[in-house]
């Protein structure tokens, strides 16, 4: 099978977050040009996938919107001639944070075919953005929301986070309600993840990190829930919420272990049962060193608890060989049957990551 996605990664930004372990780089602006012909590179060194069917491009980062329209162009154009890409019937998404786009910027991009925006909000309180190292205020979030409505951006993701140091349960309130009466088309929320190698996993070994506790994180996610559900929002997957068609498509593709692309440093591939990575170093990335495929995955586990982030869930004869653990599970109230197919009960939700260890 050809793949129908193509995942770009863009790792430049201006300041690395207190809680981000993603492939990126602060202060190396000055090697975009250079980064756009790598990418250009390896994009034409694909044409032979047979990628006719693409129907999602990912701009992920790092932050995209610091590259000029005219990187988007160039990255575009060879995507349309070396992989078929057809901008009018593709979802095309690019990551964007605040304050690096003004409004004439953002109509650039949808100018060039890009359809939906994902903007790393993550929060309208300042003062949980200056704990997570943003370089924005609210109002500056604001602000850029309404320049992509006005620059013709018809499908737009918010991205929130909670459970965030020193957070209490009704600011979170506040920032669901103020996302809603934005009326985006999507929104993302996550719990706060400190990952090692980062300022906030330093700041938690020694002590320095007062988190919310879990009944609290539970109150936020739940309320989360609740509140989206009334306000007309469809739950989808585990963290994702989106108006009835606005669902991302590139990421149920992830979610259903479909076949993708990546390109760029550090970006996954994911091809007829293998998966690889390029080089996380933007350096070594730029001199064209190349991974080859080095995972076979096959592996019916992944695949149980990746589809099980949809709502929907995965059909029942999809968990063969593992009767004796959706049987645990359903006893504990963590999963249930519903048309033919196994899925997350609402506690299963909350407790995903126990129900997915039964399948690792």
């Amino acid at each position: 099978m050809s793949p129908s996605a193509l995942y770009i990664h863009l790792p430049f930004c201006k300041q690395k977050c207190n809680y981000c372990d993603f492939v990126s780089y602060a202060g190396k602006e000055e090697l975009i040009n250079d980064y756009v012909e790598a990418l250009v590179k390896e994009i034409e060194g694909q044409r032979h996938q047979g990628t006719k069917g693409v129907k999602t491009v990912f701009f992920g980062g790092g932050t995209p919107t610091l590259l000029d329209p005219n990187h988007f162009d160039k990255i575009i154009s060879t995507l349309i001639c070396h992989l078929s890409l057809d901008i009018g019937h593709s979802e095309i998404s690019v990551e964007a944070n605040p304050g690096t786009a003004d409004r004439a910027k953002l109509k650039e991009l949808r100018s060039l075919g890009i359809n939906r925006l994902s903007i790393g909000v993550q929060s309208f309180h300042d003062r949980h953005l200056k704990t997570l190292g943003r370089i924005h205020d609210s109002k500056t979030a604001e602000v850029f929301y309404d320049d992509a409505r006005a620059a013709g951006f018809d499908n737009i993701n918010l991205d929130l986070i909670f459970a965030l140091p020193d957070q209490y349960l009704n600011e979170w309130k506040k920032d669901i309600q103020q996302a809603i009466a934005m009326r985006p088309d999507h929104l993302s929320i996550y719990n706060l993840q400190i990952e090692e190698g980062t300022p906030f996993h330093q700041q938690q070994t020694t002590n320095n990190l007062q988190l919310p506790t879990e009944e609290i994180e539970l109150a936020m996610y739940e309320y989360a829930i609740d509140c989206l559900w009334l306000t007309g929002y469809q739950h989808y997957e585990i963290s994702n919420f989106s108006k009835p068609g606005k669902e991302c498509r590139h990421n149920i593709n992830y979610w259903q272990m479909g076949n993708w692309l990546g390109f760029g440093a550090g970006a996954h591939t994911h091809l007829n049962g293998k998966r690889w990575a390029n080089p996380n170093c933007l350096e070594t990335y730029l001199k064209g060193t190349k991974t080859e495929p080095d995972k076979i995955i096959g592996d019916q586990g992944e695949t149980l608890f990746m589809g099980l982030r949809l709502l929907e869930g995965l059909p029942a004869e999809k968990f063969h060989g593992f009767e004796k653990e959706v049987a645990e599970l359903i006893n504990d109230g963590l999963l249930k049957e519903d048309q033919g197919n196994y899925k997350l009960t609402k506690q299963g939700l909350y407790l995903a990551n126990l129900v997915f260890e039964k399948f690792v």
